[in-house]
């Protein structure tokens, strides 16, 4: 087993919430250092970001997925990475 496959399956073996703080930060790792936001600009952002997702879903220029499948989705995913 190498050292990354150690590391998975150590990592699919914590709680949801702490596979979450490593996932980000783990990913955080992975961007450029940036600028950090202020709160209002994180705001600003996010609320930019919700504007133009309900317009492609109102739109119909993306499907839905519903929560549940979606989950089972991304379970079915995790569960073909596990050795």
């Amino acid at each position: 087993m190498t050292a990354f496959e150690a590391l998975l399956a150590q990592a699919l073996q914590l709680p949801d919430d702490e596979r979450g703080k490593l996932a980000a930060r783990l990913l955080g790792s992975l961007e450029p250092e940036a600028e950090e936001l202020s709160p209002q600009e994180w705001e600003e952002a996010w609320s930019a970001e919700v504007d133009h997702r309900l317009r492609e879903v109102r739109d119909g220029s993306v499907d839905t997925v519903d929560g549940a499948d979606a989950r089972a989705r991304v379970r079915a995913a995790l569960d073909a990475l596990r050795p």
